[in-house]
């Protein structure tokens, strides 16, 4: 808990159980991650996986957002939002990618059973096979920025991007059809995944729960990533996949931005606790090694303690910026502007902030530790890998800018 500790954050909203979640998922990423990263590195089935079950479930991670009556701890309010960042923080401190795919499920989570827009059947079904049961479940995302060739003539443009999937009225049924896309996370073993769909007859996007066991439904072979390796990804293709109705979990631009703004939030968090990681890597770097032919420590030259300070001032800023953010989604009202459109721009500008700033810390501690710091054995890499991958994950940075511009500057032509 010691990064934890060294930059601050408010504590006007952290209750006892936020601090007790933390001390927890400390004490779970020290034991099943940790301590054996040496020995097992990025083995997915012999570390990440049982790291993640060991989360999930016997921590009920995977039970944090679902409301308290259908079986869940009951975060399902967006009070919560420093609860969420305080614990991604944590987890990502060991591992990106499991707090990746974590940010993800939440993400998801959010959008069915939130208390403001709690989709009541959907929730019902739904939450028992999170809440009540002793097997992983992960949660991902299908959205028009990782569709690689769904039906690229046919599918109507969202923001100038082919939406992935087309689905269609059926009775009281939809029929969901999408090839070769690639979801956010977890292609191989999510359960459940939530599709961007351009919806026959209606204008406007929807996102449309599709269990994973559906018939229909095709995972390809997982393929080869260099960050992320938690993610066990593929491509996923849905043949005429049927799902009720009532799988509808909200139709629209304005929902959609709303569940992107949580989306940003997590993974500003998930950023964050990389960070942590990052910083007791480099602190350890500075406190052991000893400048040859001087016999004075890392840490205590000039030009090294200067690189070092910048990296401390970043992580602290970035921090204290991700817990405004999270401020704003607990207690809009003490807020201007940040209702809709204006809740989703400060979350684009607060992601790209610190993923950008994340990138460049990484980049300076390796500068700082020489062929050390793309050393396997000094794990510094692997954030730098993760990262890198995260920030593909959130679209082009240019593409990006131009949301930015169009809210700042009312471009119309973007």
């Amino acid at each position: 808990m010691d990064s934890f500790k060294i930059f601050p954050f408010p504590l006007e909203s952290a209750d006892d159980s936020d601090l007790l979640l933390a001390q927890t998922l400390y004490r779970w990423a020290e034991t099943e991650l940790i301590s054996k990263r040496l020995e097992f590195r990025e083995d997915y089935d012999k570390l990440l996986l049982p790291a993640m079950k060991k989360l999930f479930v016997d921590v009920e991670s995977q039970k944090m957002i679902w409301p308290e009556d259908c079986g869940g701890i009951g975060l399902n309010r967006p009070d919560v939002a420093r609860t969420l960042v305080m614990a991604l923080e944590q987890v990502s401190r060991a591992d990106c990618g499991i707090g990746y795919v974590l940010a993800v499920t939440l993400t998801l989570g959010s959008s069915i059973n939130f208390d403001y827009n709690r989709k009541e059947d959907l929730c019902r079904r739904v939450a028992p096979l999170f809440c009540d049961s002793d097997q992983l479940v992960i949660g991902s995302l299908v959205l028009p920025s990782y569709a690689t060739d769904s039906f690229p003539e046919a599918t109507p443009l969202f923001r100038g991007k082919a939406l992935p999937a087309l689905a269609r009225y059926d009775g009281d049924n939809l029929v969901i059809s999408g090839k070769k896309m690639r979801p956010l996370n977890s292609g191989c073993d999510a359960s459940f995944f939530g599709v961007l769909c351009a919806l026959e007859a209606e204008e406007e996007p929807v996102l449309i729960l599709v269990p994973g066991d559906s018939p229909g439904f095709v995972r390809d072979e997982p393929f080869l990533k260099t960050g992320l390796a938690a993610s066990n990804n593929s491509e996923i293709t849905l043949n005429d996949v049927t799902v009720p109705a009532e799988n509808v979990i909200f139709r629209g631009e304005y929902c959609l931005r709303h569940m992107l703004s949580w989306f940003y939030l997590n993974i500003s968090a998930v950023s964050v606790g990389s960070l942590f990681a990052a910083f007791e890597i480099i602190r350890e770097w500075g406190d052991t090694r000893v400048i040859k032919g001087k016999g004075n420590l890392f840490k205590e030259n000039p030009l090294a303690a200067s690189v070092m300070a910048e990296i401390g001032q970043d992580i602290m800023l970035s921090r204290l910026l991700l817990y405004q953010l999270a401020a704003m989604f607990t207690s809009p009202e003490k807020f201007s502007h940040t209702e809709g459109e204006n809740l989703f721009i400060p979350a684009l500008c607060v992601v790209s902030h610190i993923t950008q700033t994340a990138e460049k810390i990484m980049n300076q501690a390796m500068e700082l530790m020489g062929s050390a710091g793309y050393a396997t054995e000094w794990n510094l890499e692997r954030y730098w890998r993760d990262l890198k991958t995260i920030q593909v994950h959130l679209g082009s940075l240019e593409l990006n800018k131009m949301e930015l511009a169009r809210y700042f500057y009312k471009s119309q032509n973007l």
